[in-house]
């Protein structure tokens, strides 16, 4: 971060990153109307990923002394689970939907319970409220699972590169305190 950068500045200028932010939102909205080739292809990348760490993780067994049995069982496991996910990506696809569906369900049944638990306290209409949220959304995946699992992953992607954009962008344009920037 440059000197003449105040606190709220992320990137050097606030020029450069209000047009970061613009890009982002367009790719955002761009990836919005492609849900299930967004997902594919965040799938595709995790694949990869997994196997360049399995791969990594076999190659620290042939290196280094010690806890080889370690490295190699975590090289089996992220080898085959890339394998699954570049070979399978629309089972991968149905299967990390299913997971986060019930994740979320879970999660607002658990954060209910808690919002009743603390009901009498400050805040806890917020509690409630992303209870609620939570429910409803996974509720929603799972309702319409397997179809879902076409547009999740791609949508939940799309939705935060928009929110990013938007954080970014109205950071970019807060006001800088006198003598900076």
């Amino acid at each position: 971060m440059s000197s003449d950068c105040p606190s709220n500045c992320v990137i050097g200028s606030p020029w450069l990153a209000a047009v970061l932010a613009v890009m982002e939102l367009i790719l955002g909205f761009a990836m919005l109307s492609f849900p299930y080739l967004l997902g594919a292809s965040a799938v595709w990348v995790a694949g990869f990923v997994f196997v360049i760490l399995g791969l990594l993780h076999l190659v620290h067994v042939f290196t280094r002394a010690g806890s080889r049995w370690w490295s190699l069982l975590s090289a089996v496991i992220f080898l085959v689970l890339g394998a699954v996910l570049l070979l399978q990506t629309a089972d991968s696809m149905l299967a990390i939907t299913l997971v986060v569906g019930v994740a979320l369900l879970t999660g607002g049944v658990l954060r209910l319970l808690v919002a009743f638990g603390m009901r009498r306290e400050e805040g806890s209409a917020w509690r409630f409220f992303n209870a609620a949220v939570s429910i409803l959304l996974g509720g929603m995946v799972l309702w319409t699972w397997p179809e879902s699992s076409l547009w999740f992953i791609g949508t939940v992607i799309a939705v935060e590169m928009i929110f990013s954009g938007w954080s970014l962008l109205f950071l970019a344009l807060t006001p800088q305190p006198k003598g900076q920037g």
